[in-house]
C-alpha cells in the first residue's frame, strides 16, 4: 500500500510538473545506461555507468508493444498495457538495476534512457491514453500530414485552450518497411503538443492519383467503416480533416475526406452497423461541427502567428515548422508548413454543424470542451448537495416552529 500511495503521488507531481508549471520544472540528472543482455533469458538489464540509483526510464521499442515486465531491485512492474511505442516508466523506488523481461520485441536504434527522478527533460514524451471523448479530432490520411495541411490546429486550441484533441491517421507504416516513420509521427505529435497517444487504421501507405484510383486500390468501405467507428468511440465535438481535392491532388486524402464525410452521417445512423462492439459500447454520436481543409464555404483562416504561452511564446506556426522536421525521412520531398501559400495550414471551412455557423474565426465556437463541462458538473452536484444539507439542517428548526404554534 505504501508502494502504491508513493507510486501515485509520483505519477501525479510528474503531471504537475509537466503540464501545470512547465516553466518551473528543473530537470532530472540524465544517467548514461549501460545495457546487457541475455538472449538465453530475453532480457536486457540496464544500470548506471556511475551506480547512481534509476527513478524512471524512457523506452522506444521498434516492434508493436505488448505487454511485458520490468524488474527492480524492489518490485516487478507491469508494463506495455497501452501499447505505447515510447514509454516512459516511472519507478517506484529508485533502483540499481532495472531488467526488461522482454518477449520478442526490439529496441529502436536501442534507445534506452535513463533518469535520477521524474523530472525529465521536454523531449521525453510521457503519453496519455488515447482519449476518452474528444474535443477535437484529426483525421490525417498518412503521419505528418495532420502536421502539414492541420499542423496549427493542436497548438492553438490544444496546448493554448486546453482542448483534449485525438489524432486518428489512416495509414500505418510496418507493411511497407517504413518503420522509421511510426516513431517520426509521435515524435512530431509531441512536438505539435499532442499528449494523448494516437490511433492509426490498418491501411498500408500507397500512392493514389486520384480518388477513383484511391477506390480502386482501397477498400472504401472499409475506410468509412473504421472513421464510423473511431467517431462513435471518442465522441469528437469538432472533427477536423483532409481537402476534398486531395490538398495537391493526393487521391488517398481525398478518399479520406470523403470517407469521413460519409462516416460523420453513418455515426449518427441508430441503425447502421449496430451489431458492433463499438455501438453496443459506445452508441451514435452526432458530431458537432466539421471543418475540411481549404473548404469554399464558411470559412475561418486561423491565425497562427500569435505567441502561445503555452509553447514558451512561439506561434502556432513556428510550432508546426518544428515538427515537421521531426519527420526526418520526408525532409527530401518539397513539403512544407505555410499559411501563406495554396495549400495553407491555416484555411478551413465548416462542412457540416448542428451548432449553428460560426461568427468569428474560431473552430471552438458555439462549442463547451469536455472538461468545461466536467467543471460545470461538478459544480451543480456540489450545488444540489449543499442545498439538500441546507434542507435537512432546516428539518428540526421548522419541526420547532410547528410545535411552538
Amino acid at each position: 500500500m505504501k508502494k502504491f500511495r508513493k507510486s501515485a503521488l509520483q505519477f501525479f507531481l510528474v503531471f504537475f510538473l509537466l503540464f501545470l508549471i512547465p516553466g518551473l520544472r528543473v530537470s532530472a540528472k540524465e544517467l548514461s545506461p549501460m545495457i546487457v543482455r541475455d538472449g538465453d533469458e530475453n532480457t536486457i538489464t540496464i544500470t548506471a555507468e556511475d551506480g547512481s540509483t534509476i527513478g524512471a526510464v524512457y523506452i522506444k521499442w521498434d516492434d508493436p508493444v505488448v505487454p511485458y515486465q520490468l524488474r527492480t531491485d524492489h518490485d516487478t512492474i507491469e508494463c506495455g498495457k497501452d501499447g505505447f511505442l515510447h514509454e516512459f516508466i516511472l519507478l517506484p523506488e529508485n533502483s540499481q538495476a532495472v531488467t526488461i523481461l522482454q518477449p520478442e520485441m526490439r529496441l529502436y536504434k536501442n534507445e534506452v534512457r535513463i533518469f535520477t527522478d521524474e523530472s525529465v527533460p521536454d523531449d521525453v514524451q510521457i503519453w496519455l491514453p488515447p482519449c476518452e471523448r474528444a474535443d477535437i479530432m484529426l483525421i490525417p490520411a498518412h503521419s505528418d500530414d495532420e502536421i502539414l495541411f492541420m499542423g496549427g490546429v493542436a497548438p492553438t486550441y490544444g496546448a493554448e485552450l486546453g482542448a483534449s484533441v485525438q489524432v486518428v491517421y489512416m495509414t500505418e507504416f510496418r507493411s511497407t518497411y517504413q518503420d522509421v516513420r511510426e516513431h517520426e509521427k509521435l515524435d512530431g505529435l509531441w512536438r505539435d503538443g499532442v499528449r494523448n497517444y494516437p490511433v492509426c487504421g490498418n491501411f498500408r501507405d500507397v500512392y493514389c492519383n486520384d480518388l477513383a484510383d484511391a477506390k480502386n486500390k482501397y477498400d472504401y468501405q472499409a475506410a468509412v467503416d473504421y472513421l464510423t467507428d473511431t467517431i462513435r468511440r471518442f465522441k469528437p465535438q469538432v472533427v477536423v480533416t483532409h481537402d476534398f481535392n486531395g490538398e495537391y491532388g493526393h487521391g488517398f486524402h481525398m478518399l479520406t475526406a470523403n470517407a469521413t464525410a460519409q462516416a460523420l452521417e453513418n455515426a449518427a445512423d441508430d441503425t447502421y452497423r449496430t451489431d458492433t462492439e463499438v455501438f453496443l459500447t459506445y452508441g451514435i454520436w452526432d458530431t458537432p461541427k466539421t471543418y475540411i481543409h481549404l473548404y469554399g464555404e464558411n470559412r475561418i483562416s486561423m491565425d497562427l502567428r500569435i505567441p502561445l504561452a503555452s509553447m514558451g511564446g512561439q506561434t502556432a506556426l513556428e510550432v508546426a515548422k518544428e515538427a515537421y522536421k521531426k519527420h526526418a525521412s520526408q525532409q527530401k520531398y518539397s513539403f512544407r508548413v505555410a499559411d501563406d501559400y495554396e495549400h495553407s495550414c491555416a484555411e478551413f471551412g465548416l462542412y457540416r454543424t448542428n451548432v449553428g455557423y460560426d461568427t468569428g474565426n474560431s473552430m471552438l465556437e458555439n462549442i463547451v470542451l469536455y472538461g468545461e463541462q466536467e467543471r460545470l458538473e461538478r459544480e451543480e452536484q456540489e450545488r444540489a448537495v449543499r442545498e439538500e444539507q441546507e434542507r435537512l439542517m432546516m428539518i428540526p428548526w421548522m419541526g420547532l416552529k410547528e410545535r411552538a404554534r
